[in-house]
């Protein structure tokens, strides 16, 4: 069981979300996946991947090499300080390069949704570690609510896919003992409610 909740917390990784949602978006039967060039939209998940997941992956092996975190599951709340700052760093860079493009509002607000949930990931981490996991597949969960309502697409396959993600993810943190129920419902929460009040309000 505990190998089965390893691969999944890797597999689902929470920086590895926001390329996860983009190209579902970008394949939606929707104006996106009509109006934006198929070669911006690789430049976009390009873009996107580099700067919130590949440089962060990279400085945080950097890190446990240097042996200022024990391990890229960073257990501790004080472990999760510098990498933290660091991916916040890159996702602001992110919403700066993505400014610059002629994408749709949409696809900008989706990456600010995710950038406020590692903030606000951050500034709780402080005090109370909660769970990064959750809050990546949370924001998944509210982004395609969100993004099905406000483009009137049909993506329920998607939607019910990433809960039953979500629904594996939270009995791997679980079952790993990174985090408790209560960890794992609010880093669930905050995922979901920071994409709906970027996305749809």
């Amino acid at each position: 069981m505990k190998t089965a909740a390893k691969i999944i917390s890797y597999v689902f990784h929470p920086l590895i979300m926001p390329v996860i949602g983009l190209s579902i978006i970008f394949n939606t039967d929707s104006y996106i996946n009509y109006a934006v060039p198929q070669e911006l939209k690789q430049a976009v998940i390009i873009l996107v991947g580099a700067s919130t997941f590949l440089i962060p992956l990279l400085i945080s092996l950097l890190l446990l090499n240097r042996k200022l975190i024990n391990s890229l599951e960073m257990e501790t709340q004080k472990e999760r300080i510098i990498p933290y700052s660091i991916t916040i760093i890159f996702y602001v860079f992110a919403l700066y390069m993505l400014k610059q493009a002629p994408i749709p509002p949409i696809i900008f607000n989706f990456i600010i949704g995710a950038t406020l949930s590692i903030i606000i990931a951050f500034v709780i981490n402080i005090k109370w570690k909660i769970s990064a996991h959750m809050i990546g597949i949370g924001g998944l969960v509210g982004a395609l609510l969100c993004v099905s309502i406000l483009l009137e697409i049909y993506i329920t396959p998607f939607f019910i896919l990433s809960l039953l993600v979500a629904g594996l993810v939270g009995s791997a943190r679980l079952i790993l003992k990174a985090h408790t129920q209560s960890q794992v419902y609010a880093g669930f929460a905050i995922g979901v409610i920071c994409q709906i009040v970027v996305l749809y309000f």
